[in-house]
């Protein structure tokens, strides 16, 4: 059979269909399918009132989201090869609806955490296919910092519009709205392609053999075993909690079936050779660092709006046009100092990480219950900014190192860090920060104060106001230090400069996928023949 290139025209599509209208289409895809998700973070207090759940069971429902995105990456080259371009969005698209259409009569925290799981599957089934799609379109010359520029662009940034725009949905009617509006997303995505496209594959059809399923299973349990420990050990106390000690066993359990397995598994869904790529363990580290310092923004800068200058979430969702607005500075920022002026990565990861810490710094002089919107404009661009900057630079790094047989794999590793555990670490560490610097101020508050209890009565919001805003100053002090740390092991730590990995073709892809399944086919032949 011959091969089918992947031309510049989008074949997938019927020939009816005009040619420039063939990539808005797409786009439009894309769209529908990073508005769709089975959690919505700006609903978090809403769904908390409605099931009668804590706001920590909610947070573990959107992490799972999160990890469902994550696990989806070693199967992606495999999918994509095994379906032609419709049948993936059908699939992804009636997916992702029937979970839209589930969650809001679900009430019981656990389907609900597996609920998210399914819905971040079936979004980055969707969303996958689409930028592989328009690939050629982005980057005619498969010039991965141009595409993955565009990609953090749209996943970093454009979610910061629907959460703008989710905002107002909810004011006006209320949160399970959300949910029809996604559901009626996804069936406009389903008659589209239903009716504009045909079906297409860019490669020769490949079969799902040799895919380690249980493996995936036993990873998602693994990381949502520690996520499970990171967010409700604050709430449960920790190792005092049975639920707590049973998530530990649960990871420690899986970690040791996974890594079994890999000694005697030909093709694991996490290979061992994926973890012994150079510089991974300073590239988890960096995304682990990166995740406690961007909680910042999540845990302290929600509880400073909230608790002391009494905004909702109507009243800042202007902030979100802020930050859609740093990620796209950030995303061409990074696109220019890598392709036009060929900067090294690790001067665009010292910049990004200076970024952040630049918030953090005004942060700190900005914690006042004086202080107005527009103050919070500049800081939100600069965090922002250093998000897109750092996850760029980072992932640029990464498939320029390691072998590109094993980059979906480290892609996963990474996300079990960077969208997974370093988030629920961070709001556990700030979480436990606030309750005792909170403590402490309100008891130096009071000894410093010569009134009455009456009047100690009458003053309570004042000083739990005082306290609090000594408390978030405190943390944001502690944040800065900790950022000046990480700046400085990141100027001392030394990078490659000298990348030499090719850029890979989608029939490069192909063949590197066909010649592993031969090598299971034939292993698994000569182990049936020695029986």
């Amino acid at each position: 059979m011959a091969w089918q290139e992947v031309p510049f025209r989008f074949m997938s599509f019927r020939e009816r269909v005009p040619d420039r209208c063939r990539f808005w289409v797409y786009i439009l895809f894309l769209a529908a399918f990073q508005f769709s998700n089975g959690m919505y973070f700006t609903a978090m207090s809403q769904m908390q009132g409605t099931h009668s759940i804590t706001m920590d069971d909610v947070k573990m429902m959107s992490h799972a989201a999160l990890i469902g995105l994550t696990i989806y990456f070693p199967l992606a080259f495999r999918l994509k090869f095994r379906f032609t371009n419709r049948t993936c969005l059908l699939v992804a698209a009636t997916g992702l609806a029937i979970c839209n259409l589930i969650a809001p009569y679900v009430d019981n925290p656990l389907p609900l955490v597996l609920l998210g799981f399914v819905a971040g599957f079936f979004r980055l089934f969707g969303t996958f296919e689409c930028l592989s799609s328009i690939l050629p379109k982005i980057a005619p010359t498969h010039n991965y910092t141009v595409f993955l520029s565009f990609v953090f662009f749209v996943v970093l940034g454009v979610i910061h519009v629907f959460d703008a725009l989710a905002v107002q949905v909810i004011y006006y009617y209320d949160w399970q709205h959300l949910h029809w509006l996604a559901i009626g997303l996804l069936l406009l995505v389903i008659l589209i392609a239903g009716i504009m496209m045909r079906p297409f594959r860019p490669m020769p059809k490949m079969p799902l053999y040799g895919i380690d399923w249980l493996g995936m299973i036993l990873w998602s349990i693994f990381i949502l075993s520690l996520i499970f420990v990171a967010q409700y050990g604050y709430q449960l106390d920790w190792l005092h909690s049975p639920y707590i000690r049973v998530g530990l066993g649960c990871a420690s359990i899986s970690l040791a079936f996974n890594i079994g397995r890999m000694t005697y598994i030909r093709h694991p869904f996490l290979e061992a050779a994926a973890f012994r790529v150079n510089n991974l363990t300073v590239l988890l580290i960096a995304f682990l660092f990166l995740g406690i310092l961007l909680a910042s923004k999540n845990t302290l800068q929600n509880t400073f709006t909230g608790a002391v200058l009494h905004w909702d979430g109507f009243n800042t969702r202007i902030l979100k046009w802020f930050e859609f607005l740093g990620v796209f500075l950030g995303a061409v920022f990074s696109w220019c100092t890598l392709v036009r002026l060929k900067w090294p990565r690790k001067l665009l990861t010292f910049l990004g990480f200076s970024m952040i810490l630049v918030y953090v710094a005004s942060m700190y002089f900005l914690v006042s219950p004086n202080t107005a919107i527009e103050r919070f404009y500049l800081p939100l661009i600069c965090c922002n900014f250093g998000h897109v900057a750092i996850f760029i630079a980072l992932t640029v790094y990464i498939q320029a190192t390691a072998p590109f047989n094993n980059y979906f794999q480290i892609l996963c590793i990474l996300g079990f860090v960077r969208t997974g555990i370093a988030s629920p670490i961070g709001d556990a560490i700030y979480r436990s920060g606030t309750t005792g610097l909170m403590n402490k101020h309100l008891a130096e508050i009071g000894n410093h104060l010569d009134i009455g209890l009456q009047s100690s009565m009458n003053n309570l919001e004042f000083i739990g106001t005082e306290a609090m805003i000594s408390t978030l100053q405190e943390l944001y002090g502690y944040t800065f230090i900790f950022g000046t740390v990480v700046l400085i092991l990141i100027a001392a730590y030394h990078f490659r400069r000298n990348l030499t990995n090719p850029i890979p073709t989608l029939k490069s892809l192909y063949l590197g996928t066909s010649k592993n399944i031969e090598l299971k086919k034939r292993s698994h032949k000569e182990a049936i023949r020695t029986v």
